[in-house]
């Protein structure tokens, strides 16, 4: 479907089956030959491993190398097959006839010490206000800035890693408490995400956020901190358990020495200072020497537990599950064959029939990133970037701010009974159907359904911390809608004027056109019954059982917005 909602050659969703293997010849026979690839076994074996491509496979890849795909961009992707579509994927960006935005530049406050120095006391204390406000508004303006990326989809390959490497080497706004040094980070994330692994871990030992966040800029000669050094090993580079001791940790922080920062009043600088640099010889994995970050850089890329570790973390994170540990060996060779380089691990994984099978397709639980980017892009887009980072921030990622250095936990751990009813608001949210009207209307009956003291003096411990908990999702709505109704947000009809020209007016009908377009996987026979079952009610209950349902705009679509906000509160609209 196209963006404002025409007709597009999209297959009927009888024709875009999920969970089967299909295989599709529109341009001739679509074979991957694997032995061209490399060495070995798995994905660069010697034989020729036949690849699935179809709508499925396509739609999979946009989903895990992307944020979603529009169903009206599916059939060209079909067509030119799967090579033409991983090298569209990894081309340099802007591409001929891209509009693509001017990038985040951070606008700093322009600060003269001379006249700080020169002001009063209260004079500066409201010169720090002011500058606070300044931190405040770029910090937003970097978040909104991304999320808005990932949803136009003008480089989705690298907007996925550069949020795949934001989980890897993680620092937070709320340590680092200085939004040029964070959107610096990002940029350098953004820049290498398809580059180096190693160029980007010898980055990351100069990052002025990280060196700060990990407390390096502490880390002097005589008095050495640990903790980027001990990050480094367990979880940028070796991974726990792979080798390293107590002594390699120490020595490690000993060559980090003297690597910290300069700051000025606008600016956040890397410094390497000597003069608090260790620099007696240190032994490191078995390295001895007068070792510097640069060197400790050296040492950890050179221990094959890094590519190891580099590549069953990406395995993990693209294909939500554990891939075994022939297939990570596969993939480490080719890391280390080609100088972690990561374009040719991501050509080599997303031609790999593996990546497509059905332990992969429609296994991964969405982060509240891809669910809330993912349903803005299957609803036909439109949703305000500041409401899809709030959105997200609610569900429990939020940008910027990871829960601890060891980033997000991915897979079951974005979902229990809270999350799992927010997604359902949030979605109401995006459709149109839950707003901030509706929200202080509920907050008002929830209190009013408070307001009997006895009652609230016989709960127990938990049910009042049940009490607290509901009330705080209602508060988190009631900021979310705000959001919307401050950004003046009309919800797009896209997606019923593609309803309206592809598919047929009967229930059955359009419960499987709209599940098949706002989930990745295809939902069980009795879900889809339970749909067209709740459908039918709907219509019958606002008097619309009639012929020509779908024709009836003004009255088909709240009913239609409210079929849709069911589906993607559905436990398999979860999965991509």
């Amino acid at each position: 479907m196209s963006v404002d909602g025409s007709q597009d050659a999209t297959p009927c969703p009888s024709e875009r089956p999920r969970r089967s293997v299909r295989w599709i010849s529109v341009v001739g026979p679509l074979v991957l030959v694997a032995g061209a690839m490399g060495a070995g076994n798995g994905p660069f074996g010697s034989d020729e491993v036949p690849l699935a491509w179809g709508p499925r496979e396509v739609e999979h890849v946009w989903n895990r190398a992307g944020f979603g795909i529009q169903p009206g961009d599916i059939a060209q992707w079909v067509e030119a097959g799967p090579e033409a579509l991983v090298d569209y994927l990894l081309l340099p960006r802007p591409l001929e006839g891209q509009k693509v935005a001017k990038p985040y530049e951070y606008r700093a406050p322009l600060i003269d010490p001379v006249e700080y120095e020169q002001r009063t006391i209260d004079e500066r204390r409201t010169y720090r206000d002011r500058i606070k406000k300044v931190h405040s508004r770029e910090f937003r303006r970097l978040r909104t800035d991304w999320i808005r990326r990932m949803s136009v989809g003008e480089d989705p390959l690298r907007d996925r890693l550069t949020l795949f490497w934001h989980g890897v080497f993680t620092t937070s706004y709320e340590t680092v408490r200085d939004p040029e040094a964070i959107a610096n980070q990002h940029a350098t994330l953004r820049r290498g995400a398809l580059g180096s692994y190693e160029g980007l871990l010898r980055a990351m030992l100069r990052d002025p956020a990280m060196l700060v966040y990990l407390n390096n800029d502490k880390n002097r000669k005589g008095k050495p901190n640990e903790n980027l050094a001990r990050e480094v090993m367990e979880l940028f580079s070796l991974g726990q358990g792979s080798g390293y001791n107590e002594t390699d940790v120490k020595d490690a922080a000993r060559a980090l020495t003297g690597a910290g920062v300069r700051r000025d009043r606008n600016h956040m600088y890397y410094r390497f200072q000597s003069r608090y640099h260790d620099s007696k010889t240190k032994s490191i994995l078995g390295v001895e020497g007068d070792h510097g970050p640069a060197d400790l850089a050296t040492i950890l890329v050179a221990q094959p537990a890094c590519a190891t570790f580099i590549a069953k973390s990406v395995l993990e994170y693209m294909e939500g599950v554990e891939p075994d540990a022939s297939r990570v060996d596969a993939y480490a060779r080719k890391l280390r064959a080609t100088g972690y380089d990561m374009a040719h691990f991501m050509r080599a994984l997303l031609l790999d029939p593996e990546f497509y099978s059905d332990e992969v397709i429609g296994a991964r639980i969405a982060s509240p990133v891809d669910f809330v980017v993912g349903s803005n892009v299957r609803l036909g887009g439109g949703v305000p970037p500041t409401f899809l980072v709030e959105a997200a921030s609610v569900l429990g990622q939020d940008l910027f701010r990871p829960p601890n250095v060891k980033g997000w936990e991915e897979g079951v751990a974005w979902i229990s009974t809270a999350s799992f009813m927010q997604r359902g608001n949030v979605a109401g949210a995006m459709l149109g159907r839950i707003d901030r009207k509706s929200v202080r209307k509920d907050i008002a009956s929830f209190m009013d359904e408070l307001k009997d003291e006895g009652a609230m003096g016989e709960m127990s411990a938990d049910a009042m911390e049940e009490v607290g908990a509901g009330q705080a999702k209602r508060d988190e709505m009631n900021r979310l809608t705000r959001v919307l109704k401050e950004a003046k947000f009309k919800p797009r009809r896209a997606i019923f004027k593609w309803l309206r020209t592809s598919t047929e007016d009967t229930n059955s009908a359009i419960v499987a056109a709209l599940a098949d377009r706002l989930m990745a996987i295809e939902p069980p026979a009795e879900a889809l019954r339970m749909l067209e079952v709740r459908l039918a009610d709907l219509r019958r209950a606002a008097g619309e059982d009639a012929d020509g349902f779908l024709s009836r705009i003004k009255e088909s679509e709240p009913i239609l917005r409210e079929l849709c906000h069911f589906i993607l509160s559905l436990p398999e609209a979860q999965l991509h």
